[in-house]
Order: structure tokens, then C-alpha cells, then sequence
């Protein structure tokens, strides 16, 4: 080979090898902050006397033991074709994990514990990657497991004043768990900020809305009501226009709203599959970064990695929704509201586990 043209090779393995390097020193810092960002979340209190929970436990890893798995991933033994074998990301530990999501439209200044205005519990099943959403009504009626009745909704704040800090988070968790009869293991809280932030950061979604909606006194942070509408069709929303879609809802119900807020979950989870695992890597920090503040949780940091990993193995048709609807109450006196009926709440319970087949498809 000519002397310019070893010199020429020489210099663009070298030129190659540096920009591997400074790839890997980027996703170092980028999974340093992503960690740092997701252990801020992670909410840890002493127990609370209330039934139900997580019975779980699981080891965390290190932040230098992960950084060093992700990059050796990237390396080879010197001169060798053969990647360095290393120990796989984390998988979930348990074949079944059931995850109450709940949302908050807390405003800024808010200083007493918040109600739970969105209300999904989450089914995991790693063995046949099956996701399941079952959406609660707000205002359903349940019995706390501190012995006081009220709305669901106020569940998480129920736990807060009675039981202290951490309390919430035990009590709404147990109330879904008492409800479904099923181990709510354990809780994701977020503000609805944080949803408007990642939409915005993925440049939108794309709904299709089942039929035009006109509401004439949407809430506005600042207390007052504004008009919105939405035509009905296959539409691209920003943050802002997905959370008012998702919040709507003097249009019709609770009930409405609920399969709202699932259509926008796919929506997000749709888009996130359609930028593609690299951006997801590379882009890391910056997921984590925009939800720091505005979400907790009770999941461990391996947990948390091990979903993220599990995410990225499934598709669409993978997910399965549910809720307890309008079909499935029964009313009751005031001031109460209204109840699941048992045998419908069992069979939807059933088919949201996947005991039994919906005819319905989940939908």
C-alpha cells in the first residue's frame, strides 16, 4: 500500500476512533445525569401502616457498574472482532408488575396534598410482553382502608393528612389494590406538566379523535375557563393541545376523559417507537431531565432501567386498554357518588389481567 494512502487510512481509523471516544465520554455524562435525574424521583419513606404495597425488594446497581456495562457494549478486545461479553441491562424480576399511575393538575403555589385527577393502574407481563391499562373514574366511590369513604380521587391526599408523608402514595395504592382485589405493587405520580413537556420534546403526537368535542369552560391555571375545541379525525397535537385534549371534559364525563387520556398514552408511546432506539439512547438525559420535578415514585433505579428496557421490546399491538365506564355503575345516595357494580368490575378485573379475552379487544 503507498505511503499517502496507509497515512490516509491511519488517519481516518484514528479520526473514527476519537469520535467513538467522545461518543462514549457523551453517554457517560448523558447516563450520569439520567441516573441522577432518576434517583431524584425515587420517593423513599419509612413503612406506613396500611395493607397493601409492594412486598417486593430489589438490589440497585451502582452508577459506575451501569455506565461501565453501556460501555463495554461499545468495545472490542484489542484487535479482535469478538465483543466483550458483558452482563445484560436489567431485566424485571417479577413475571407480573402491577403499576398505579397517577396524575396531578397541581398549579404552582399549591401547598396541600393534591387529588388524583388521573387514575391508571398498569399491568406488566414480562413473560408475554403484554401491557394492560385499566382506567378508574375519579369520582367513584371507595371505602379507604383508614375506614373513611370518599371519591378515589382523593385517596392519595386521605393518606397524606392522616397518616403523614408517604402515606398517600400507601393509601391510594391500597385502595386500588382492596378495589380490584389485585397487589397494587407500586406508584408513579406525575404532573400533567410533565407530559406537555415530553410531547413538545418529541415535536408532537398524532390523535385520532373519535368525534368532535366543544367545551365552553375549560379550567385555565389561573382559575378562570377558556372555549376549546376539537374536530374529529387523525390530527397532530403539540404539548399544550394534548394535555387540554386529555383534560376535557365538560363535553361529556369522567368516562370520556379516561379514554381520552389512554389515546394520548398511545399516542406518546407510538412516537417514541417511531424515533427509534438510537435517539432514545443518545437523547437520554434529556427524557429524564424534563421529567425531574414533576414525577415520583416508589420503583427502584434497576426498576426503573428494566421497564425502560422491556419498553423497547414491544409494539403497539402489545398494549390492551380498559376502564371502568358508564355501564359499570351503579349510583348512590348523596353525598356519595356512584360504586362499580361487582360483576362487571370482576369481569373487566379478568380481562384486564388476561384470565379471559375481551370481546371487545381491550378497547
Amino acid at each position: 500500500m503507498p505511503f499517502s494512502r496507509r497515512r490516509l487510512v491511519f488517519s481516518a481509523a484514528a479520526l473514527s476512533g476519537l469520535l467513538v471516544v467522545a461518543l462514549l465520554l457523551r453517554l457517560g455524562f448523558q447516563w450520569r445525569q439520567a441516573i441522577a435525574d432518576i434517583d431524584s424521583m425515587i420517593v423513599t419513606s419509612g413503612p406506613v401502616d396500611v395493607q397493601g404495597g409492594s412486598s417486593f425488594q430489589y438490589n440497585e446497581w451502582s452508577t459506575a457498574d451501569f455506565l461501565s456495562k453501556q460501555s463495554a457494549r461499545m468495545t472490542h478486545r484489542g484487535g479482535s472482532s469478538q465483543p466483550v461479553t458483558v452482563q445484560p441491562a436489567p431485566t424485571l424480576a417479577q413475571s407480573t408488575l402491577n403499576i398505579l399511575l397517577l396524575g396531578t393538575d397541581a398549579r404552582p403555589g399549591d401547598v396541600d396534598p393534591t387529588r388524583t385527577d388521573a387514575i391508571i393502574l398498569v399491568r406488566i407481563d414480562r413473560d408475554n410482553g403484554r401491557v394492560s391499562m385499566l382506567s378508574l373514574p375519579r369520582d367513584l366511590w371507595v371505602t379507604y382502608p383508614t375506614g373513611t369513604s370518599g371519591r378515589i380521587n382523593a385517596a392519595y391526599a386521605v393518606g397524606e393528612l392522616q397518616l403523614g408523608a408517604g402515606g398517600g402514595a400507601a393509601v391510594a395504592k391500597a385502595t386500588v389494590g382492596r378495589l380490584l382485589n389485585l397487589e397494587v405493587d407500586n406508584y408513579v405520580m406525575l404532573n400533567f406538566d410533565s407530559f406537555r413537556n415530553l410531547i413538545d420534546y418529541i415535536d408532537g403526537i398524532e390523535v385520532d379523535v373519535p368525534e368532535a368535542i366543544f367545551d365552553p369552560k375549560f379550567p385555565t391555571e389561573d382559575y378562570g375557563m377558556v372555549e376549546v375545541r376539537f374536530d374529529a379525525g387523525q390530527q397532530w397535537f403539540d404539548g399544550e393541545r394534548a394535555l387540554t385534549y386529555a383534560r376535557t371534559r365538560n363535553v361529556d364525563s369522567d368516562f370520556g376523559r379516561n379514554q381520552r387520556q389512554q389515546l394520548v398514552l398511545i399516542a406518546i408511546f407510538e412516537r417514541l417507537s417511531q424515533r427509534g432506539m438510537l435517539d432514545r439512547i443518545i437523547g437520554v438525559d434529556n427524557y429524564t431531565q424534563m421529567m425531574r420535578g414533576y414525577v415520583q415514585t416508589d420503583l427502584s433505579r434497576r426498576q426503573i432501567l428494566a421497564l425502560a428496557n422491556f419498553a423497547g421490546e414491544i409494539s403497539i399491538e402489545d398494549l390492551h386498554r380498559y376502564a371502568i365506564d358508564s355501564r359499570m355503575i351503579v349510583e348512590l345516595k348523596d353525598p356519595a357518588t356512584f360504586a362499580a357494580e361487582p360483576v362487571a368490575l370482576r369481569r373487566v378485573v379478568r380481562e384486564f389481567t388476561g384470565e379471559v379475552v375481551s370481546t371487545a379487544g381491550g378497547n
